[in-house]
């Protein structure tokens, strides 16, 4: 589950505009009226230790002051249910490595080293109980746990923080809500409309965003995802459903698209819909066997709405591109590009492709009565 959130973090960071207002949202008020104007830039290099929490995600930012100089801040998300005991140390760890990488000796041999800022965004169920600061992890008296310093963090604890005020722009406010939700029970339809009404229409991130929804919230079902789109964004039910159906087909949630896209169209879904369906069997077409040829997709695309969903149920148990629209009339071949760029042999009982096709990839057929699978194997 790490990777979709890890997905989602640092769609919210990689954008310069985005990163901006992520970071003077949450870092304190005075730090942030010594900032400049310029946009932060993203520097090269990830600083988490997969050894000791492989469940971290983390950016790297430099931030230029008013009075000149350079703030780093290093932006961490923190992804399990429950807070981290290590975090400190890993904090600690990570501003040695950045240290390493970037600090100067001065012309007086001294040993220069930028200001960092770390921010942890944690999204776990539990309250975040861990120190903010090695300090607090030193097992000795006030006195001795002073003498270490304090090397700490800022926590960025988004579960407490009612989600209109996670940010102070529409997207990285819902990029943090779908990640704040993920581990709190609930209904998972009013958040998936508020942040549908909320997210710019078209853009990559709105994409991402929704592709992490769909990985993270099992709960919500084509038909769930129709309902809120045909009510948020009427005139972009098409697009979303479409959008979804790459995503469960990806995963290889093939019944719950058949069975959904049928319930779709039970309940009159409109012409978007058709287009959206015809887009979910193209992508699972591509999937299975390649570059779907220009002349299949338009016949796809030219298939009756209301035939759309037999035609999806046919695809999912097409065995080649030939199969979909096996009706009887003369078609071009598909299969024969499919077999020399994968090697596969046709299963028995199913015409060869033209001699030459096949034994010019180098693979030779299997003996007669033999079965083709058992020869491949």
């Amino acid at each position: 589950m790490s990777a979709p959130h890890e997905a989602l973090f640092r769609a919210l960071l990689d954008d310069p505009r985005r990163a901006g207002i992520l970071i003077r949202d949450y870092l304190p008020a005075d730090i942030v009226s010594r900032l400049a104007d310029e946009p932060p830039v993203l520097l090269d290099g990830s600083f988490v230790d997969p050894e000791l929490n492989p469940t971290q995600s983390d950016r790297l930012y430099g931030l230029a002051l008013r009075d000149a100089g350079t703030l780093l801040l290093h932006a961490l998300v923190e992804h399990k249910s429950s807070p981290f005991a290590w975090t400190p140390v890993q904090v600690l760890g990570y501003r040695v490595d950045i240290w390493r990488r970037v600090g100067t000796i001065g012309p007086d041999g001294r040993l220069r080293l930028p200001p960092i800022i770390t921010l942890v965004f944690y999204h776990g169920r539990r309250p975040w109980t861990v120190p903010t600061s090695i300090i607090g992890c030193v097992d000795a008296d006030e006195d001795l746990r002073q003498l270490a310093g304090d090397m700490g963090y800022l926590l960025c604890d988004v579960g407490p923080v009612p989600d209109s005020e996670l940010s102070s722009d529409a997207e990285v406010r819902n990029g943090l809500r779908a990640l704040k939700h993920v581990s709190r029970p609930g209904d998972p339809e009013p958040l998936l409309a508020a942040v549908l009404a909320e997210l710019r229409e078209g853009t990559v991130f709105e994409e991402q965003v929704i592709r992490y929804m769909i990985r993270a919230f099992p709960a919500i079902t084509v038909e769930l995802l129709t309902r809120v789109a045909r009510r948020v964004r009427p005139d972009r039910e098409g697009n979303l459903i479409s959008l979804a159906a790459k995503e469960w087909l990806s995963q290889g949630r093939t019944e719950g698209i058949a069975e959904g896209l049928a319930k779709g169209r039970e309940e009159g879904l409109h012409q978007g819909m058709a287009r959206g369906k015809a887009d979910a069997i193209l992508f699972y077409l591509e999937s299975q066997f390649g570059t779907v040829p220009p002349d299949l997709q338009a016949r796809v695309r030219r298939t009756a709405p209301e035939a759309m969903d037999a035609l999806f149920r046919k695809a999912l148990a097409v065995t080649s591109l030939d199969g979909l629209f096996d009706d009887g009339r003369p078609r071009r071949s598909y299969r024969g590009t499919l077999m020399r760029r994968s090697g596969l042999r046709p299963l028995a009982g199913r015409p060869a492709p033209p001699q030459g096709e096949e034994q010019s990839a180098g693979h030779q057929a299997p003996e007669s009565g033999a079965d083709p699978e058992e020869a491949d194997a």
